[in-house]
């Protein structure tokens, strides 16, 4: 189950397009406002399909609504290469937004309940953060491969995007069939999700942390199609954007490989992590030299043991029969929390500039981190 579910996050991440697709939205004459509104369709897809996607996870086969939203995603980048401009660009988000919201839930609650099934979620966290830490190997690798690629152009690079879409979905087919724990009782479609979405708002604990993951990876997703875009401000060639991007993507796998050897109760060191990733955030565009990708390294190594650490004791918390549901509930909020942020950072840019939208936004989790930690402390 382990190396299915790794080669799955790696190959859903192996996209050569990465490290460039925002460069070249910009290089075909997109401004920022229209990064900002292409880059939106993206949640906003995510924003409507989030939910019902949990559901049909929690009642019909995740492993084929995996795979489905990977050949989904590859369509989208066919749609990139016959179409690029606006709407092409705009039409392929959306379909990497059907992607994003068939994944969410599906994926997590798979892994889960396999575990739980032979005795084991205690080593969510474990497995989750290796499985997070491919999702950033593929990225490494795709980065490093696109750094050698980029004289090819974006074409050859948006075909071998689509191909490691096939590859995801063959991984996906791979993964186990993991078991129902409880059968789930016949609600129908409105009852399971009413009932998932009275679960999310009422179990111990759930609220405040899907108010908090929430939060945390609205911010982290705004923020990251742009640092391609803080490449090239700060005079990254095309090559060197792409290592930045394979250096960020180490990082991730940092945290991600740490998060499970964390395992103190207090939720507060989640919080001040939180807080210390948006103050590098804001050092990264108060310094905006060269040398400041030092800064985004530190925050995203921050934020993926943070947002590791805080999705394994979410799961923890979740019944089995509406799990994916919850988890989707979580999505939909966190990607309502995106299409605004990210849709506010193209706005934000067009009216500044990349720069002041980075120190807003590194800011807000500053302030989300120690907002949280100061109620926690309260509390105890």
């Amino acid at each position: 189950m382990l190396l299915s579910a790794c080669a799955l996050r790696f190959f859903d991440t192996f996209l050569l397009i990465v490290p460039f697709y925002t460069v070249m939205f910009a290089e075909k004459g997109l401004s920022p406002a229209q990064i900002g509104l292409v880059l939106g369709a993206w949640s906003a897809v995510g924003v409507v399909l989030e939910a019902p996607c949990g559901v049909l996870a929690d009642r019909v086969s995740r492993r084929w609504l995996l795979a489905t939203a990977q050949l989904l995603r590859a369509a989208g980048f066919l749609v990139w290469l016959a179409f690029p401009g606006f709407w092409g660009f705009l039409a392929g988000l959306m379909l990497w937004g059907m992607k994003s919201a068939t994944m969410n839930g599906a994926f997590e609650a798979l892994v889960y309940d396999e575990l739980k099934a032979i005795g084991r979620e205690a080593e969510y966290a474990r497995v989750f953060g290796r499985a997070k830490a491919a999702r950033g190997a593929g990225l490494v690798a795709a980065s490093l491969t696109a750094a050698f690629a980029a004289p090819l152009g974006y074409g050859p690079l948006i075909v071998a995007s689509a191909v490691a879409g096939l590859a995801a979905a063959a991984a996906a087919l791979s993964l186990p069939a993991a078991p129902r724990l409880a059968h789930a009782p016949d609600w129908g479609y409105v009852g399971h999700l009413v009932h998932g979405a009275r679960h999310a708002l009422t179990l111990p604990g759930v609220p405040v942390l899907i108010a908090f993951i929430a939060g945390l990876q609205a911010v982290a997703y705004a923020t990251a199609d742009y640092w391609q875009l803080f490449g090239r401000d700060i005079g990254l060639t095309k090559p060197a954007i792409a290592v930045f991007i394979a250096a960020i993507a180490c990082a991730e796998i940092g945290g991600s490989l740490l998060a499970h050897r964390v395992r103190r109760p207090d939720h507060r060191w989640l919080y001040g992590a939180a807080a210390l990733a948006g103050l590098a955030v804001v050092a990264a565009a108060a310094v905006h030299r060269p040398w400041a990708v030092v800064f985004p390294l530190a925050y995203m190594g921050l934020y993926s043991l943070v947002d590791v650490s805080a999705d394994a004791r979410f799961q923890h918390a979740l019944k089995p029969e509406t799990r994916a549901t919850v988890a989707s509930v979580k999505g939909f909020i966190t990607q309502c929390a995106n299409g605004t942020l990210i849709l506010s950072f193209g706005l934000l840019a067009q009216a500044s500039s990349y720069r002041m939208a980075f120190l807003a936004y590194g800011s807000a989790l500053v302030l989300l981190g120690l907002g949280y930690a100061v109620a926690s402390a309260r509390r105890a």
